[in-house]
């Protein structure tokens, strides 16, 4: 079978769609991934065919565009989905250039929520079947464990349904674009939010997350279906340098802290918040640069460091304080550690809440909140193990499925 996956957005966006498709691959499909320009060797070093999307999202990442939108944790909405949807424009407009000529190329094609809408223009001209990939649950449910933002989190209420539904009109006013775009290629007339809407509606979905972290609800009547994550294994072959594997082993393990593509004015500010509270809780720290381009002020306590692969490190921390990314959640969820949560965007409060509630991580903040105080208590918790024995629960379990092997056999793999 001919796969086609639309893989649009960040590091924490792709790598999950590579892994999927590394799953087809193994099961005798033929799979193409479309992805910004900067994936094309994390794709192909998977033996993937690749198309690039004709835009860089590392550099609208650390563009004024990507600062504006990933590096201020508005209290506003509004001014958060309006910086979304700058992004958006931004980040797509190669996309419709790059998916026109794959129109009719596969049997199967797998999007994600930003690229939904574009993808059910693309088969309705040129057939194949579509699945949409969802890397946070979106569809509306009286469950407040399952709603990205919901009125009665601990409860089932239509409440939470109401929540949902406008979760998703507000999706739709940025994630119609990217389809409409295509659509106008297409010589399609532009069919906007309603147009998203009914992509959705219509495309069965997967979930790439645990069901011990997602229960399905009932009146999602298996649309969408939640398979367990959809983990990318690097750890069997890399090796780390070896100043970071004595730093590990140097005494107690230390934590992990990292914010992954959320770019930032104020990488000074919080890099001195970091080596404050690792000093007041008295722990060393390894903390990621990332987009924001974090750094050590303080040599004894604190040692950055570039991309190193979460599955690894992450089984040699003592906890991880992370930006609530979908991909940094699992994870973490995966190595048994606690975690905690400093939330920017998106579904990351969502996230954030889920580890509360799950009992393996500490009270989330959003990124205003973020304080030397929060940090500090955070970091003493991991060094007395709180969280530690239910964390460890919740990874063996994880640890125990097989995301990508169940949604291959959905897929009819």
């Amino acid at each position: 079978m001919k796969v086609n996956i639309m893989a649009a957005g960040s590091r924490g966006d792709v790598q999950p769609m590579v892994a999927l498709g590394v799953g087809l691959t193994r099961a005798g499909h033929d799979v193409t991934v479309c992805a910004g320009d900067d994936f094309e060797d994390l794709v192909t070093h998977h033996g993937l065919g690749f198309v690039p999307a004709g835009v860089r999202i590392d550099d609208l990442i650390a563009s004024p565009l990507g600062v504006e939108w990933l590096g201020h944790s508005s209290r506003n909405p509004f001014h958060e989905l309006s910086a979304l949807r700058r992004f958006v424009q931004a980040s797509t407009q190669g996309y419709a250039g790059a998916l026109v000529p794959l129109v009719g190329s596969a049997e199967l094609w797998v999007s994600g929520v930003i690229t939904v809408h574009a993808v059910d223009a693309l088969v309705s001209v040129g057939g194949g079947r579509h699945v949409v990939a969802e890397l946070a649950p979106m569809r509306p449910t009286r469950a407040g464990a399952a709603t990205l933002s919901p009125v009665l989190p601990t409860r089932s209420s239509i409440a939470n349904v109401v929540a949902g539904q406008a979760t998703l009109q507000a999706m739709s006013s940025v994630f119609s674009l990217p389809g409409d775009r295509l659509r106008a290629e297409l010589g399609l007339p532009e069919t906007g939010r309603r147009g998203f809407l009914g992509a959705i509606r219509r495309t069965p979905g997967l979930l790439a997350a645990s069901p011990l972290v997602v229960p399905a609800p009932a009146d999602w009547k298996g649309n969408p279906t939640p398979t367990g994550y959809w983990f990318l294994d690097e750890k069997a072959t890399y090796a780390p340098e070896p100043e970071l594997a004595a730093y590990l082993e140097e005494g107690l393990p230390p934590a992990y802290v990292g914010f992954g593509s959320m770019s930032t004015r104020e990488a000074t500010s919080m890099s001195a918040v970091v080596a404050d509270a690792a000093r007041l809780a008295g722990v060393r720290v390894v903390l990621h640069a990332g987009a924001a381009g974090l750094e050590s002020v303080d040599d004894e306590r604190v040692r950055v460091v570039n991309d190193v692969p979460h599955g690894w490190l992450f089984e040699h921390v003592s906890g991880v304080v992370h930006h609530g990314g979908a991909g940094t959640t699992a994870a973490a969820l995966r190595a048994g550690v606690p975690q905690a949560v400093v939330s920017h965007i998106g579904d990351q409060p969502y996230w954030g809440r889920r580890v509360r509630e799950l009992g393996v991580g500490a009270r989330p903040v959003r990124r205003h909140e973020l304080s030397v105080e929060w940090l500090t208590d955070v970091l003493r918790g991991f060094a007395r193990g709180e969280c530690a024995q239910r964390a460890a629960a919740v990874g063996a379990g994880i640890r125990r499925e097989d995301g990508v092997g169940r949604a291959v056999e959905l897929l009819g793999g």
